[in-house]
């Protein structure tokens, strides 16, 4: 499996490029690639270049599902999309998604969490393909059209609860507040340490 960023976004509520915003003392892009690494043999980014790190040209420019469908045509396994803004996503939360993925005959592993899907912190099978483009060139460019004919399994928060602090690996920055209340949130946990 292979750990795939997505780094191609306007970041219009952001108002910048928000992957090299830094987080502390670092861009949040870094914090991402450097969490996923713990993971993956293999991080690429999908979208824009990044310093040294590997990366795909997004061929569709469609959006989240347009990268998603990139990185599964031009890469050889299955894959583990996140966001460029997602600086506090957990290895641990990666691994038991992955463990579970290697057990099970699905398309896609998608957590639903009582804030809605996060198919931005999900695994995709690359047989999901197809469903992926009929969504972007037929339907409305949607993830949920694609899960809607695909086999999905949906995580549920009971499925993160053994994991200490299981929601930080889902908070992603849109806003400058977002920015503001994240650094608050390392903050204290640095404190506490």
């Amino acid at each position: 499996m292979i750990g795939v960023i997505l780094n191609g976004g306007k970041s219009k509520r952001f108002g910048e490029d928000k992957s090299e915003y830094l987080l502390q003392t670092k861009p949040m892009i870094e914090h991402v690639f450097e969490r996923l690494s713990r993971v993956f043999e293999q991080v690429i980014l999908v979208g824009k270049p990044y310093k040294e790190m590997k990366f795909i040209e997004d061929h569709y420019t469609a959006g989240p599902l347009g990268g998603v469908l990139t990185a599964l045509e031009i890469l050889d396994d299955h894959v583990f999309v996140v966001g460029c803004d997602m600086p506090l996503i957990m290895p641990e939360v990666l691994r038991s998604m992955c463990q579970l993925f290697e057990k099970r005959d699905i398309d896609a592993l998608v957590p639903k969490l009582a804030d809605g899907l996060h198919p931005l912190h999900a695994i995709y099978n690359k047989r999901i393909q197809e469903n992926l483009r009929w969504s972007m060139r037929l339907a409305d460019n949607s993830f949920r059209a694609a899960f809607n004919r695909s086999r999905v399994l949906y995580l549920e928060e009971d499925f993160f609860e053994k994991i200490s602090n299981w929601r930080q690996s889902f908070i992603n920055v849109n806003t400058k507040s977002d920015l503001i209340s994240l650094e608050v949130t390392v903050c204290s946990e640095e404190s506490t340490r």
